[in-house]
């Protein structure tokens, strides 16, 4: 199924003013979209983005607009305005009910009005509806939003723009007034004809007191210009123009990203709350003792086998699975989990104990994995995981990988939210359009972390680090301590203390009374066996004044989202009042304009929901210019659900058929990563034969290179060796099973160093 692009899923209808149904016959109309505009600030680790719609009514009637707009899950939006020849609408917070009444109310008497919501079942789309738009008019709608930014495995800040909404998969037990709300495909979609060029800009600007080395973009070609001083940056897209059938992305790099960076924002004397003190965001990355990797794991690698991972993304699911099987340590216990319409289990009686022979079957599942399982039904592997209890003595982890297509988001959180004192889960989420609410909101319910991968061919890196993290016991009894002047005052948020793990981006919310002086930050627990302690000074706090309060609102947003996997009771009524607060839209509010200026355009407008949807062709062809947007009316029939991936597959592209069929990886082992990680036994060893495999060098030669008490040992130091000299830059890939192999060199007898020593000299003279 084809993805849709900037805004989502195109529908036009008429609404009758009394009842809103869908009503009257089949016409077109059409609303030209003339520009996008894009401007981001980068400060340190959060981004505010400024989003810009201009669209011109060229009918002669007045029309009730309605987008669909993907947003990341864990942005704070807090601002939307519409400026309509020249006069500006600007919306206010309220809750969700009394806005949506205001609207419908101020639409009916024919004044023209906006309303902004966040989607009934994900929160990682947004609704913006525009009323009465005057025909021959033209209208900008302004969205603002704040977002965290996280340092990644590779070092690297990532700022992403979702600017695809793909087709999700929506069970049949979603109620048919969620079904509506949502946006869900219900029929075939009438095509979006496109005959006009827009402008797409995006610009972006880089501050915030660190020494950027460089920014780039896995699929985008920027213009970036560099201060002298290397501490700000200028960034626009190229010439050549962004086509949005993918996320926008860019990756910016700190010359010293693991640096601790503690921001205070002053809060507003003014405003109530949350808003009126001061609040702290406290940027870490604590240690742990290395003893905390444990072994004693039930470890279960779920993969999304439905119809839309078909192409790169499942071949990248199937090279992941691959060095996941050969990365486990000995003495734990595994099974694999493929999931479309249906799942299966590779061990249907439950986890079984990593052996030789059990490496075997998952070997030879891996080579028969494909996209071929219909829909996204990822509620029931999971419910089938839970109904049988962790073994005992191991800790369970599940690892998801998945596109992240899919509506009922809200349920598998909640469910995973439930164990996540006995199974924590990791999330993998692949592709553009990936559901931000799902891979982050399961991460976060259970308890692990979640990563984003738009370039196919970085899923591996990302995947491992997600394993090195899985490997660590859980921190428990995690405590942060402030000393402060004077003392107390001093609120976490949210509350509880956010889960760490070694290594990674740590990012705290703290409330300060405004008088209060931050003298030091401790975070400490305990990780199996051992404690760990980290301490920072409270003299390397930067204090700023931002009008918008982008620590606040981000904050806000954090406590949010905890709040919606708590499961507390009457948390709405806590959810509404810091939403009201801070302006923050929650699933609870919505933000609401009306323009009482202007003369009244009349009542009964033609309502156009709309959207820029990229049919399949475009997507996988040359230019993206779907500029003005031909709409058809058809009825619409709210019991019908979203189509599953089953009942479309025969749509798909088969051209790639006949390479499914094809070996997965090349013959030249010495050019193949995933070659030669094939090769491994399951010991963590490779044989001399691997060696002529993997270097073309003779068996003569390697057998009577150096001395070794066992030949196998020494074969896997000579690929060792090799792996270092080839893919030294991939080593996060591969790190975790030479780790494995280093530990099968020792118990071998022979001295790891001394061997991978002569290896390196054999390769680098022949």
């Amino acid at each position: 199924m084809a993805p849709w692009g900037l805004i989502g899923q195109a529908q036009v209808a008429v609404v009758s003013e009394e009842t809103y149904n869908w009503s009257r016959p089949c016409e077109v109309h059409v609303v030209t979209l003339k520009a996008v505009d894009i401007n981001v600030t980068v400060r340190g680790f959060v981004a505010r983005v400024e989003a810009s719609l201009t669209y011109h009514n060229a009918t002669t009637n007045a029309l009730e607009l309605e987008f669909r707009m993907p947003v990341d899950e864990g942005a704070a939006v807090y601002k939307f305005e519409a400026v309509i020849d020249g006069r500006k609408i600007s919306a206010k917070c309220m809750e969700k009910k009394k806005a949506e009444q205001i609207y419908k109310d101020a639409v009916q008497s024919g004044h023209t009005a906006v309303l902004a919501r966040e989607d009934a079942l994900t929160a990682d789309v947004f609704h913006l509806a525009l009323g009465n738009l005057p025909e021959g008019s033209q209208a900008e709608l302004q969205l603002s939003m704040m977002m965290e930014l996280k340092v990644k495995t590779d070092g690297a800040v990532s700022f992403t723009l979702p600017t695809v909404l793909n087709p999700r998969y929506c069970p049949l037990d979603i109620s048919p007034s969620q079904h509506t709300e949502s946006v869900a495909q219900t029929g075939n979609p009438e095509t979006v004809i496109v005959s006009e060029a827009y402008t797409f800009g995006i610009k972006a600007k880089v501050r915030g007191g660190h020494i950027i080395a460089r920014v780039t973009s896995h699929h985008d070609s920027l213009n970036v210009k560099l201060s002298d001083d290397s501490m700000s940056a200028e960034v626009t897209q190229d010439s050549g123009g962004f086509k949005p059938d993918h996320d926008w992305s860019m990756l910016i790099y700190y010359a010293n990203p693991y640096k601790t960076h503690i921001i205070r924002e002053s809060g507003e004397r003014a405003g109530t709350g949350l808003m009126k003190d001061d609040l702290v965001m406290v940027n870490l990355h604590p240690e742990f003792p290395e003893e905390s990797y444990s072994h004693r794991n039930e470890i279960l690698f779920v993969v999304d086998r439905s119809g839309s991972m078909e192409g790169d993304c499942i071949q990248s699911a199937c090279a992941t699975l691959l060095l996941f099987l050969k990365s486990l340590p000995t003495g734990c216990y595994f099974n694999v989990i493929s999931f479309g319409s249906t799942y299966s289990l590779l061990f249907p009686d439950g986890s079984q104990e990593y052996t030789e022979e059990t490496l075997k079957k998952a070997l030879e599942l891996h080579g028969t994995i494909k996209a071929d399982m219909g829909g996204t039904e990822i509620l029931q592997p999971i419910k089938h995981v839970y109904s049988t209890p962790p073994k005992p003595g191991y800790a369970r982890q599940i690892i998801l990988l998945t596109d992240g297509q899919v509506f009922n988001v809200d349920q598998v959180k909640e469910l995973v939210s439930c164990h996540a004192h006995e199974t924590r889960v990791f999330a993998v989420g692949i592709g553009n359009g990936a559901s931000t609410a799902l891979v982050y909101g399961l991460a976060r319910a259970g308890r692990g972390r979640a990563e984003m991968v738009y370039q196919q061919d970085k899923l591996q890196l990302k995947v491992m680090g997600l394993v090195r993290s899985m490997l660590q016991e859980s921190a428990q009894d995690v405590k942060i301590s402030f000393e402060v002047d004077p003392p107390g005052g001093i609120k976490l948020i949210p509350k509880n203390p956010p889960i760490i793990f070694g290594g990674q981006h740590l990012i705290m919310y703290v409330r300060v009374p405004t008088s209060t002086e931050v003298k030091n930050i401790t975070v400490s627990g305990i990780v199996g066996c051992a404690e760990f302690k980290n301490c920072y000074n409270g003299s390397d706090i930067v204090t700023i004044h931002d009008e918008e309060k982008t620590l606040h609102r981000l904050a806000a947003r954090a406590q949010i989202n905890e709040w919606q996997i708590a499961n507390e009771e009457d948390v709405a009524e806590d959810m509404i009042t810091l939403s009201l607060a801070t302006g923050v839209v929650c699933r609870w509010t919505a933000l609401v304009g009306v323009d009482l200026d202007m003369k009244p355009v009349g009542h009964n407008p033609e309502t156009t929901e709309f959207t820029s949807m990229v049919s399949r062709d475009l997507c996988l062809g040359a230019s993206l210019n779907f500029e003005t947007l031909s709409l058809r009316r058809k009825p619409l029939s709210l019991g019908v659900s979203f189509r599953s991936m089953a009942d479309t597959v025969d749509e798909v592209d088969t051209g790639k058929e006949a390479e499914s069929e094809k070996e997965h990886y090349p013959v030249d082992y010495g050019k193949n990563l995933m070659a030669v990680v094939s090769l491994q036994k399951f010991d963590g060893s490779w044989t001399l034969e691997d060696v002529v495999k993997v270097t073309s060098l003779p068996h003569s030669l390697l057998a009577g290179a150096t001395t070794y008490k066992n030949e196998t040992s020494w074969a896997t130091s000579v690929v060792l060796a090799f792996l270092e000299m080839k893919y030294s830059a991939e080593k996060d890939e591969w790190g975790l099973l030479a780790n494995k192999a280093r530990m099968f060199i020792a118990r071998c007898g022979d001295d790891v160093e001394v061997l991978m020593e002569a290896a390196r000299k054999v390769l680098a003279e022949n």
